[in-house]
């Protein structure tokens, strides 16, 4: 039965043979294959390309895993030569990117001077770096989510969007044509207008919604920071965690979403209630936080370098059968000069 890895991709429950059904005292196991995205760079930010399964170590509660298969999945952008001709294969190439690029808008006009900088470096990304394989959607969130265009590679539809996201105007609806990916067309509409009253819910019901797409999807936030009520501060920290919180990591998580997050008030950094919770989200999710965004151009372009490609991991594990829970993963590379990024876990005993 098919299920679903927190924000890894999907997990598949496998049949086993009798005997392996009742190991030690007769309990019955799962096998199942868990993959993983890993994105792996050198200290400048790199991606190193040609690596193999011998590269890469797993490890689950210290125990290390068998790696099945490693296959490097790209829209091609990161290759410098013919594939025939490169010192390695590209098992997959990957025909779209994903990008979401959501607005934090809290009450009042403080921040417009701020979200005007990085619509325009959104504004500029859209005609110098997008790919013509990206799809890219613009979202955002003030009273309740809302999506300003869904994935589109239309350069003056983004355009328009960018516009609107300026506005409080009620964004879209309705979604595109029946075929290709979309966040509308798998959206919660009840949630969407009347249960993403904070931007945790809003971020969720995003999520959720993009489950269907296959592939990583990359949610690139411009926030002054995210502070819930019912969250308490005391000595510039957050004590306590929304209720809100969890369920959308879980979301991100399952719907293989990473979060980049860039702070549209760098000159608050001398408090970190404004960075903790954006710091935290991008952590859990295998992304970036951009805490000192004095411009947002150069943040666009680690995101792009970031986002060009990623390693799939694959390999089994056994769990026993009917039981739910979060597994901690542990991924790292025999080489210490390079860096890895990886979710640090996944949920198990999910269904689909």
């Amino acid at each position: 039965m098919p299920r679903l890895a927190l924000g890894l991709l999907l997990v598949l429950t496998f049949a086993v043979p009798a005997a392996a059904q009742q190991p030690g005292f007769g309990e019955r196991v799962e096998v199942e294959a868990v993959l993983i995205d890993v994105i792996v760079t050198d200290s400048a930010g790199n991606q190193i390309l040609g690596l193999t399964k011998d590269d890469l170590v797993v490890r689950e509660n210290g125990v290390l895993q068998t790696i099945d298969s490693v296959d490097y999945i790209t829209s091609r952008r990161l290759l410098t030569g013919r594939e025939e001709n490169l010192p390695f294969s590209v098992e997959h190439v990957k025909e779209e990117r994903f990008l979401i690029f959501f607005f934090d808008k809290p009450e009042g006009g403080a921040l417009f001077q701020h979200l005007a900088r990085a619509r325009a470096a959104v504004n500029r990304f859209i005609d110098n770096d997008m790919g013509t394989r990206d799809m890219v959607a613009i979202a955002g969130h003030d009273v309740r989510l809302k999506v300003f265009s869904d994935f589109t590679s239309d350069k003056q539809q983004l355009k328009r969007a960018l516009r609107e996201a300026a506005l409080f105007s009620l964004g879209e609806t309705k979604p595109p044509a029946p075929n290709g990916p979309s966040i509308l067309r798998d959206i919660d509409q009840a949630s969407m207008m009347s249960g993403s009253g904070t931007v945790y819910q809003g971020i969720t019901v995003l999520a959720e919604a993009l489950r269907k797409i296959r592939g990583r999807k990359n949610l690139v936030v411009f926030s002054p920071g995210i502070l819930e009520p019912g969250e308490t501060v005391r000595d510039g920290m957050i004590l306590n965690t929304s209720r809100f919180y969890e369920p959308m990591v879980r979301a991100l998580n399952a719907s293989n979403v990473s979060v980049y997050a860039a702070n549209l008030l760098p000159n608050q950094d001398s408090s970190p209630v404004y960075h903790q919770t954006l710091e935290r989200m991008t952590a859990e999710t295998n992304g970036e936080y951009f805490r000192y965004a004095v411009s947002f151009d150069p943040v666009l372009a680690q995101v792009e370098k970031a986002t060009g490609g990623y390693y799939l991991l694959t390999y089994r594990t056994q769990k026993p059968r009917g039981a739910r829970g979060y597994q901690k993963v542990e991924v790292s590379i025999s080489n210490p000069e390079f860096r890895v990024k990886a979710r640090p876990g996944y949920l198990y005993g999910e269904t689909n």
